[in-house]
């Protein structure tokens, strides 16, 4: 068993993981701002979403791989963060106020040059993304984590960055935007990366003038093994964005306002992906066969997800009424009623199968980063993971949903999951025969469930919601 972290370490990680909440908070602001500008731009929301969190991603993958490699060199990494928290701050500022104004230029440009016109959009969002990508694998490496530890800080810095995500997704369309308006409240978000910034210099004063250390410990993961595990959180990384794109749109119905539910789906997403990150940290270094553990909470991920459409019914509309009375009854407030409905939705549709997907971050920390080079490492899992959902957005939103409808889709997810279970289970060299039979027994349920769930569950649901029957 491996021995508790020294309290030391413990404290090393308390600053950078506060900073990294305040990053989260602000990029998320600002990307809950750019759909909403997207969407009044393009017209389309689907198109809209599947375009700003395509950008984003893409920008946080080549900023991790590429700042990554370069905290690795430098002596002072929280200068490096500060710096990238003030190019943020300024980039971040000046592409809301682009995005204000370009509706009608791209109007123009998209009736000519549509490649053009789009590609242009996803470069207002992808460019201030990418000084975003980096500050994950900086702040990593300036904790400078034993082998040993490497699942267990990077998962908790991971959480802390996700959790702040949460609250900035959460505060932007309840609180910031109706009081603040998108201009305003884009303007709290570069406070936020602004105080965030002068922090980490703070901090870097009390840094030895050497800079930080190359870690030590035991050796880090093979580079032949490391590379199939990045393949397979690749798959990941794409399955994960397509269930964020199929839930946003499957739980309108649930919630009745795009806005609200893109919000509320997102904020659940992430709390997942926070929970399930923080708890598995503290046995991510213990478990014996990472392999196996990976393949099994991803092929389950994929399952619970299909399986939650087949048993929703009327009684997730009776709980959201319950739900709703007792916030109505406690507050008085008709916002929180609302909020409360909103949230027992999410909870059902979301929760349990990013619980699965967050866990499974710090074993992939442990399969695939060698703390001798920790910002390249950490920067290259997050940079494959989102480019991963880059595709995945891309073809559930333009190819997926628009041919085979939502379920189906979320079906064929389910299959890629179970597929990726599988092959991460058949790696293991632990000689955990019970894992791996776990993993293609679950790989194998995602398949008898597709061919039993019926491809117009959702819109049955609509229908009996509106106290009518599907005709068509």
């Amino acid at each position: 068993m491996i021995e508790r972290r020294p309290a030391s370490d413990r404290v090393r990680v308390a600053m950078p993981a506060v900073l990294l909440f305040a990053s989260g908070a602000a990029a998320l602001v600002y990307q809950v701002l750019w759909i909403k500008q997207l969407t009044l731009i393009v017209g389309v929301d689907v198109f809209a979403v599947t375009t700003a969190v395509s950008a984003f991603f893409g920008g946080l993958a080549v900023g991790g791989a590429v700042i990554g490699r370069r905290a690795d060199r430098v002596n002072r990494p929280l200068r490096l963060y500060a710096v990238l928290e003030a190019g943020v701050a300024a980039l971040s500022l000046l592409t809301t106020i682009a995005l204000s104004h370009v509706a009608a230029p791209f109007a123009v440009a998209e009736q000519h040059a549509a490649p053009l016109a789009w590609g242009a959009l996803f470069l207002l969002v992808s460019i201030p993304a990418c000084l975003m990508g980096g500050t994950l694998p900086v702040l990593v490496r300036s904790v400078v984590p034993r082998q040993e530890a490497i699942g267990s800080t990077g998962g908790r810095l991971y959480a802390a960055n996700t959790l702040g995500a949460i609250v900035g997704v959460l505060l932007t369309p309840f609180l910031l935007i109706p009081m603040l308006g998108v201009r305003g409240a884009s303007i709290v978000a570069v406070l936020v990366n602004t105080a965030a910034a002068v922090v980490a210099m703070a901090l870097d004063r009390f840094q030895q003038p050497g800079g930080v250390t190359t870690a030590t410990g035991t050796t880090g993961p093979s580079s032949g093994d490391a590379r199939i595990a990045i393949i397979l959180y690749a798959v990941s990384g794409a399955i994960a964005l397509g269930y964020e794109v199929i839930w946003s749109q499957a739980i309108v119905q649930f919630i009745g306002t795009r806005s609200f539910a893109f919000a509320v789906v997102l904020a659940t997403y992430l709390l997942g992906l926070v929970i399930g990150s923080a708890l598995y940290a503290r046995w991510a270094d213990r478990v014996r066969d990472p392999w196996s553990a990976f393949g099994l909470l991803i092929a389950i991920a994929g399952l619970t997800a299909l399986l939650e459409v087949a048993v929703l019914g009327d009684w997730l509309s009776r709980l959201q009424i319950a739900a709703g009375g007792v916030a109505l009854a406690a507050t008085g407030s008709f916002m929180a009623e609302m909020s409360a409905r909103f949230v027992v939705a999410a909870a059902c549709m979301v929760l349990l199968p990013t619980l699965l997907l967050g866990a499974a971050f710090p074993l992939m920390l442990r399969l695939t980063v060698d703390t001798r080079h920790t910002g390249r490492d950490v920067g290259g899992v997050v940079a494959i993971n989102t480019i991963g959902g880059i595709v995945g957005t891309m073809i559930v939103g333009f190819v997926l949903i628009p041919t085979i409808g939502l379920v189906r889709s979320l079906a064929a997810l389910a299959i890629a999951a179970g597929g990726v279970g599988v092959v991460a289970a058949m790696r293991s060299s632990a000689g955990n025969r019970p894992g791996r039979w776990a993993t293609v027994i679950v790989a194998a349920a995602a398949v008898v469930s597709t061919l039993i769930i019926p491809p117009d569950r959702l819109a049955t649901l609509l229908a009996q919601a509106r106290g009518g029957s599907l005709v068509f």
